[in-house]
């Protein structure tokens, strides 16, 4: 099975599982007419011709100087395209494998490693009868490489490896073509951070021994964490709240999903009778908070993961199933948050305290959505004389949120994210 999923084009990964199924019963396979490559100086220009328009979606690995993978939904290919072939330019070589019915992929192998600087696809004008796709090439590293593809995540396809395994075709399930005559790549990688400040307005939280309130220290970490990751140019990032203002316990979780959030980040300071007690931690999602998380999306009529309607799909293919993606999706959210908590407390414990036992779970409300990898991080103990000061110092606050930022980083970067779906279809592989 080849299985590729992105979260881009306003077609998310547990959609394209459904649509799978009977994706290609009706679908009329293009025909490859060619592959050309342009090469120019640092940059080298990829053009499939085309008989005919069809879905496509891009993706890549870190294979020697870089691999990409052109996955088309409805191309038909002849057998000696399944054998490598000189490339020219960045392209050392390149293939085709067929997958069942009538989908293909196209594995480039790089000569020379590169981003992706365009995306776009042309349709018939005057004098030229066949689509284009068109993907322009610049060198660069190998991490800009990997940066340039467009936003994924590959490891719902196991989601699709479970959900499918009776089946008896496999599916080679891709999203459509993104409606832009142009998509950069760029704005592709850009991924969306919710900074969500702890408390609020009516809310103060708690309150340390000098009379500073929770609320009043989380909007300022916010607000700096918010200001950093906006100059590092990677994200997109939005805030529940940028004033004083009140906010209800699950309104946080609908601002992150109604954002198409990659990753949520509550803010919070913690306090306890004993004021000797300091240092930071990070709660992700426990298993009893995953159930809860389950229960209020059904009884709730929002039993919606992902963009697709989980209640709509055991309606007309069975309950199991609908259950089925809805756990696994979670399993998937489950384990992002908890990565990038031991990415976080990792860089936390080299500029603030720590306590014990950093990586904590809880059945906490502002984690509960079943799509959006999240931790609550609470900074330090406002119940601490020590800490209280660290909240209230400009100084501490911009160390901190940094090392905030750095883990961010981290985790965009982890090449588990960038894993694929094993590919045995064809001679490209």
């Amino acid at each position: 099975m080849i299985v590729k999923i992105l979260k881009n084009a306003g077609y998310s990964g547990l959609q394209a599982v459904v649509a799978g199924f009977s994706l290609f019963a009706s679908a009329q396979a293009a025909e490859l007419l060619d592959v050309r490559f342009g090469p120019s100086g640092d940059t080298t220009r990829i053009v499939f011709d085309l008989s005919g328009a069809t879905d496509y979606t891009i993706s890549g690995d870190e294979t020697g100087a870089g691999r990409l993978m052109v996955d088309f939904a409805s191309l038909a290919t002849n057998s000696g395209d399944h054998n490598f072939k000189p490339g020219k330019g960045h392209i050392l070589r390149y293939g085709f494998a067929q997958a069942p019915q009538s989908g293909a992929r196209a594995v480039l192998e790089l000569k020379q490693s590169a981003k992706i600087s365009k995306i776009f696809m042309l349709e018939p004008s005057a004098g030229v009868a066949k689509h284009r796709l068109v993907i322009d090439l610049q060198t660069a590293d190998k991490k800009d490489f990997l940066a340039s593809l467009p936003g994924r995540y590959p490891d719902l396809a196991a989601v699709i490896e479970q959900a499918t395994a009776e089946t008896s075709q496999p599916v080679l399930v891709l999203p459509p073509t993104p409606t832009q005559k142009e998509v950069r790549a760029e704005p592709l990688a850009l991924q969306t951070i919710v900074i969500a400040a702890g408390h609020g307005g009516a809310d103060p939280g708690a309150q340390g021994q000098s009379g500073t309130f929770e609320k009043t220290v989380t909007l300022a970490a916010a607000l700096k964490l918010a200001e950093i990751l906006e100059k590092r140019g990677r994200y997109k990032v939005v805030l529940t709240r940028n004033d004083d203002s009140t906010i209800r316990p699950d309104a946080r979780e609908t601002q992150a999903r109604e954002a198409n959030a990659d990753l949520f980040i509550a803010l919070h300071a913690d306090a306890i009778a004993n004021t000797v007690v300091r240092g930071a931690s990070v709660y992700t999602l426990s298993d009893a908070g995953a159930a809860r998380s389950a229960t209020l999306a059904k009884a709730q009529g929002e039993y919606e993961v992902y963009d697709l309607d989980l209640e709509k799909v055991g309606q007309e293919r069975g309950q199991d199933l609908g259950d089925i993606l809805l756990d696994k999706a979670q399993d998937f959210t489950s384990t992002a948050s908890s990565n990038f908590a031991e990415m976080l407390i990792d860089k936390l414990a080299k500029k603030t305290p720590m306590l014990n036992r950093s990586h904590r779970k809880g059945d906490l409300r502002v984690l509960l959505a079943p799509d959006v990898p999240a931790v609550l991080m609470e900074m330090a103990f406002i119940s601490n004389v020590k800490d209280e000061a660290n909240l209230n110092s400009p100084a501490w606050r911009k160390r901190a949120m940094t090392a905030v930022a750095d883990a961010i980083d981290q985790y965009f970067d982890d090449p588990r994210l960038q894993r694929q779906a094993a590919n045995t279809a064809g001679g490209a592989q």
